[in-house]
């Protein structure tokens, strides 16, 4: 996997190489808000914004795996309770599955004791 993302690094960096070069006597004036960049290489354009969409992915990346974390661990704690009550329950009917048959085992030997005399 590691190899595979190596060759897809690469790929990404020559490609954007390839762009640079291409528009390298490119001048353009940027307008952002207030400010004013003038005769701007749009190789750096290009780059920022490629640097700009990369963070914004990152960031949202980094919330949607916070968010499914999150999810995860409440699932997690929601299992384990969940077995716990079974567990508990599994318990409980054994105890009530002894005392019932306890309780006919003593009516059977009553019933012979009676049947006997």
């Amino acid at each position: 996997m590691t190899v595979i993302r190596l060759i897809f690094g690469l790929i990404v960096f020559f490609f954007l190489l390839f762009v640079f070069l291409q528009n390298a006597d490119q001048r353009v004036n940027i307008y952002f808000f207030k400010y004013t960049f003038q005769e701007l290489p749009l190789y750096w354009v290009i780059f920022y914004s490629f640097l700009a969409g990369s963070v914004f992915v990152v960031l949202l990346a980094i919330y949607q795996e916070i968010k499914y974390r999150v999810t995860l661990s409440k699932k997690t704690r929601e299992i384990k309770n969940l077995r716990k009550e079974i567990k508990d329950l599994r318990r409980m009917i054994t105890e009530e599955d002894k005392e019932i048959i306890e309780s006919k085992e003593e009516e059977e030997n009553e019933e012979k004791g009676e049947i006997e005399e």
